[in-house]
């Protein structure tokens, strides 16, 4: 039951902060890039959930056609088996029944967490989810945060923590706000970009969002790696409504640029792609914009003191972007991420004996009523 989750108190965040500049693609190689996408669901339950006509067999062989190295399947608290012997199988679900749309995508999944709160989560749920989560997959990810108004709210980002990953761009969504919420109050939170389709006979409903893992090999575990430590890029790759899947897959393959380079020479931050840049913006504190430039082969940007973290977004003349993972500021390079909750239990036992003595009153109300009916 929804009223008996742990009451949590939150400890105010603190930005990053310290001389150390951590830059997640220091290790990066520009000729290792797989081409993923996590977030795709076929039909379950005699067609209960929202699949569509995907199939197992339709869904993989449409993204191998359009280029896609991991073709991820998160069907709606279910773990897909589909080719689970593949060295890049990774169990997978979409976690999450509420009419909020408070959804987790879970990564290497360990098993599928049935309970959720249909109707209204507060801050404690949320992060209850999460907790829960984290102890039964490697990821829980807060997927397409900014999908529902009453759902995951920017503030909420400034207190929730222990997740690794947000799913800032989606099929229906594009979450900045949340993401940098979640920056400037100091959590390390790195992007995964995902298409969320349910039809893939519908060209828009694929290859448009999905993220670059710069991995040497499509394996499960390097994958993983990857996005974990942030050596990885989101893309949003146009919509042509009328063109056929031939036609996109044709377009994908000539103008789809990738990360050459994203390195720190002292303070200043260079990056370089395959293909010269339209305009690169740099995004700050509060998602200030830093600097921006435009037609250009190489973007830099000199990180000053006072940035804690400075994030990229890379537009091109087709209309596709890049958004990069950001650079963030720390003591030195051991990096701790900071967890803010703590269950508190006084007012968790309170609250608690608040609600049995409710429900127990309700109870002996409707036993009263209903011996007085048998007895008229």
């Amino acid at each position: 039951m929804s009223l008996f989750v742990p009451s949590y108190s939150f400890k105010e965040p603190e930005p990053f902060h310290g001389d150390y500049l951590h830059n997640p693609y220091q290790n990066m190689n520009p000729s290792h890039w797989q081409q993923a996408n996590f977030h795709a669901h076929t039909r379950q339950f005699a067609g209960l959930t929202n699949g569509r006509v995907n199939s197992n067999e339709m869904l993989d062989s449409v993204y191998s056609m359009m280029g896609f190295d991991h073709v991820g399947i998160s069907d709606y608290n279910k773990i897909n088996e589909y080719n689970s012997s593949h060295p890049s199988y990774i169990p997978a679900y979409e976690h999450g029944y509420g009419v909020f749309k408070i959804h987790q995508l879970c990564l290497d999944a360990e098993k599928v967490r049935l309970i959720d709160y249909f109707v209204f989560q507060n801050l404690s749920m949320k992060q209850h989810t999460l907790n829960k989560l984290a102890d039964q997959c490697r990821m829980a990810i807060p997927a397409h945060p900014s999908f529902v108004k009453g759902g995951y709210k920017v503030d909420d980002m400034k207190y929730l923590s222990n997740y690794k990953l947000m799913e800032v761009l989606n099929g229906f969504r594009i979450s900045t706000a949340h993401w940098d919420s979640a920056l400037s109050n100091g959590h390390l939170v790195y992007l995964i970009a995902n298409d969320d389709s349910h039809d893939v006979t519908d060209v828009t409903d694929i290859a448009t969002r999905f993220t670059m893992i710069n991995a040497a090999e499509n394996e499960a575990e390097q994958l993983l790696s990857a996005l974990e430590n942030g050596n990885a890029v989101g893309v949003d790759f146009p919509i042509i409504n009328d063109e056929t899947h031939q036609q996109k897959q044709k377009r994908l393959e000539k103008n789809l640029p990738y990360l050459k380079q994203a390195a720190l020479k002292d303070d200043t931050l260079v990056i370089s792609a395959s293909k010269p840049i339209k305009e690169a913006v740099f995004i700050g504190q509060n998602a200030k914009i830093l600097k921006t430039q435009k037609n250009v082969i190489q973007a830099s940007y000199i990180i000053n003191d006072d940035d804690n973290y400075v994030r990229t977004v890379l537009k091109f003349d087709d209309g596709t972007s890049l958004y990069l993972n950001p650079i963030t500021r720390h003591e030195n390079d051991t990096i701790i991420k900071q967890r803010l909750d703590k269950i508190n239990y006084p007012r968790t036992i309170i609250l608690w004996s608040v609600y049995l003595m409710i429900i127990g009153s309700i109870l002996s109300r409707f036993l009263k009523s209903y011996k007085k009916s048998k007895t008229i």
